[in-house]
């Protein structure tokens, strides 16, 4: 493993119980940290986050960007999360931009950004994760298709309470700039599997986002019947 790792980092690690050899490994020269202690350090140092911003969603290609700002104390940050063919794999554009915009602004807010990267930066990472390192954001078999392990086999309530936040909210900032009905059944279609997986954990938190979406057709409706 890369042996010139900032102190800093490791210090950040020991912080929330873990080491580097634990959270992340090295790729190629390059510091790769798991996403899951990412979220426990944003955890642990009161990081907070706005409601994403979105910069361009498109169902049918697959491709989402959105700008995340985030908070710690007195200081704040932002960052863009992108997610198109070209650079994610799985079937999860939106959660992916959002968790990419998230890791970058947590890493800005502690100094470490350029130091190390999150391992949703960039497939080729996860695709090079050591088989020992558990407990990442996919399996290694698991790259094409299969959502978050958390969202899979969430384990305990606090772990099922973060898929069911986490999917709600990609479903709940993308809905409100779908501007046609086409946009909405293919924004609709195009996340079965999150929907699915939704409906696995919470039927009420389904039936919420259900509604959100019915309530979205109906407004663009009414203001396609005014000519607007």
């Amino acid at each position: 493993m890369k042996n010139d790792i900032p102190e800093k980092v490791k210090a950040t690690l020991n912080d929330i119980g873990m080491n580097v050899k634990s959270a992340g490994w090295d790729c190629h020269g390059t510091f790769v940290l798991l996403h899951k202690a990412l979220e426990k350090v944003a955890v642990k140092n009161k990081i907070t986050f706005d409601k994403p911003e979105v910069l361009e969603s498109n169902s049918e290609r697959r491709i989402a960007s959105l700008i995340v700002t985030g908070h710690m104390g007195d200081k704040s940050e932002w960052s863009i999360g992108e997610a198109s063919p070209s650079n994610n794999k799985n079937s999860y554009p939106y959660a992916m931009a959002e968790k990419r915009a998230k890791d970058r602004v947590i890493l800005k807010l502690l100094g470490l950004h350029g130091d190390v990267y999150a391992e949703d930066e960039a497939d080729s990472f996860k695709e090079e994760r050591p088989k020992e390192i558990k407990g990442g954001t996919v399996e290694p078999d698991d790259l094409d298709d299969e959502p978050e392990v958390t969202f899979k086999h969430p384990d305990n309530k606090e772990e099922k309470a973060k898929g069911i936040a986490m999917i709600k909210e990609v479903f709940l900032t993308f809905l409100p700039i779908q501007k046609t009905r086409q946009d909405i059944v293919g924004f609709w279609k195009s996340n079965k599997e999150a929907r699915e997986m939704l409906k696995k954990l919470s039927v009420k938190d389904y039936e919420e986002v259900e509604v959100a979406f019915k309530e979205r057709a109906k407004t663009i409706e009414q203001g396609e019947d005014n000519g607007q």
